[in-house]
């Protein structure tokens, strides 16, 4: 419903030629080198210039102000939020995972094994392979008898970020002896740089085991196992266990300019999901002159028209073909509420671009507070809007099809269900700091639909459940939002940046 053409600023790069230069994480590596070789067919006045260094090296160059963009798959912490010299905004740019491949001779892909036995193997704690542990969940395999070559990362990186994070997650004792970051010190194994050295190490030495981006496994042809997630079963690293994973993340993400640490999909829930997924992000300054690379107002615009491709439709079609998962369309319009706030010497630098479809507002007022429904509609509009305290409210609506309502969090919060009867409707939610915005259609023949969500109404003096009741006559069968052609969606009504 609600597609975008970004404005790039073509003419400002014809007077000569504009190099954006980044480094940082090797997780996104493969896809951001694509995004170089296609960005100048799209802009030919712009060249991209990407070092894949690892997170904490990119980290580093962003902090010393060296390179236009960073990039990291693990937020920022604290401390080094801290240490930045003014406020940055993460930005995701892909979704992927990190997968344990090995080298087995005569055990090819899927050989099982849960999130403890990883830790106590790079633990050191289980050196053979032929281990009852091991054994006793893949009991028809030829395990031989040899000893477990651990290769880890030897650099800063987000990837092994990514893997720490999660064996801290299954394993206290990993967690208490070890623990989580881009850089650790290893109880045992040996250290190759960047997935490329991972992987290549893994691939050339037999009984080994290390952990790179899947990316890497599939284009190289590396065996790797089926992970125990938190329901239980064995699931094959995949772009669709990596989008189930991060299916609900969407709606629970921060702003681009608040703090992003302990930010994960890591051990998600059901039972599809590949446990081991996350996201990777590039790095800006939120005044974009911070960067003494950014030197003029034409290379700052470029550099966001750059970012606000690569992480819209255009750029993110590319992201699957290399076994990333492209970024879901409220991850999309978050970015670009981002790169809206962004600005250089004071000046907007991006405006994000306005959904089609008319606009409309409806109001009500109880107990002396009034309140205001917003939305967007290509053929649908509100036209009254009613509130029943601790029940729900009623938007009574004209016309048909898929329809987008911004409500103020005073009203609602954390959107659970959408049900027209006894049917569950397929929804799609995203939140700023004062408002949620959803998006649906009714499917035919209901009369309403209601809107589940948990919330406290301070206006109301309680913790309660809200429900939204919308009556839509003749309206279509539900369908996702269209991807084809559109840049990506703002969300209506978000108030952060």
């Amino acid at each position: 419903m609600a597609s975008f053409v970004v404005p790039m600023s073509a003419k400002a790069y014809a007077q000569g030629q504009v190099t954006i230069n980044g480094a940082g994480a090797t997780f996104p590596f493969p896809l951001i080198d694509t995004w170089r070789v296609e960005y100048p067919n799209v802009q030919p006045g712009v060249s991209i210039n990407y070092q894949s260094i690892g997170s904490g090296g990119g980290i580093a160059q962003f902090t010393a102000r060296t390179v236009d963009f960073g990039a990291t798959d693990a937020p920022l912490s604290a401390e080094r939020e801290a240490a930045l010299p003014a406020p940055a905004v993460h930005i995701p740019e892909a979704i992927g995972s990190v997968v344990a491949a090995y080298n087995i001779p005569g055990i090819e892909s899927g050989l099982r094994l849960t999130g403890p036995v990883l830790a106590d193997i790079f633990r050191g704690e289980i050196t053979k392979w032929d281990d009852p542990r091991i054994r006793e969940l893949n009991p028809d395999a030829p395990l031989p008898s040899q000893d477990i070559v651990i290769v880890h990362r030897s650099d800063g990186s987000g990837t092994t970020f990514v893997w720490t994070s999660y064996l801290s997650i299954v394993s206290s004792e990993w967690s208490e002896q070890v623990g989580a970051g881009t850089s650790v010190e290893w109880p045992a194994g040996v250290g190759a740089p960047g997935n490329e050295g991972v992987a290549n190490t893994v691939r050339s030495t037999p009984n080994s085991i290390g952990y790179v981006e899947l990316a890497y496994a599939l284009t190289t042809g590396m065996n790797f196992a089926f992970v125990q997630n938190k329901e239980g079963n064995f699931i094959e690293p995949s772009l669709e266990s990596t989008s189930a994973a991060v299916s609900a993340a969407a709606a629970t993400l921060p702003a681009g300019n608040d703090s992003w640490e302990g930010v994960h999909v890591l051990d998600a829930p059901g039972p599809d999901s590949y446990p081991i997924a996350s996201f990777t992000y590039l790095l800006l300054y939120e005044e974009l002159s911070t960067s003494p690379t950014i030197d003029s107002m034409e290379k700052a615009r470029a550099v966001v028209d750059f970012i606000a491709w690569a992480i819209s439709d255009e750029g993110q079609t590319f992201a699957e073909e290399l076994s990333y998962v492209p970024l879901p369309d409220a991850v999309q319009e978050l970015n670009l509420e981002t790169l809206a706030g962004l600005t250089y010497n004071g000046q907007k630098v991006f405006e994000a671009p306005a959904p089609e479809g008319q606009s409309f507002s409806v109001s009500f007022t109880h107990d002396g507070s009034s309140y205001t429904v917003t939305g967007r509609g290509a053929s649908a509009e509100a036209t009254a809007v009613s509130i029943t305290p601790q029940q729900y409210v009623t938007v009574e609506l004209e016309g048909t099809g898929e329809i987008e309502l911004t409500l103020p969090k005073s009203m609602i919060d954390g959107i659970t269900m959408v049900r027209a009867g006894d049917t569950d409707v397929d929804y799609e939610v995203s939140e700023s700091s004062s408002s949620t915005t959803i998006r649906f259609t009714v499917p035919d023949g209901a009369g309403s639909v209601n809107i589940h969500g948990a919330t406290v109404v301070p206006e109301f003096g309680i913790i309660a459940v809200l429900v939204l009741a919308a009556s839509i006559i003749g309206v279509t069968a539900y369908t996702r939002f269209a991807k084809s052609g559109r840049m990506g969606r703002l969300r209506a009504g978000s108030s952060q940046a």
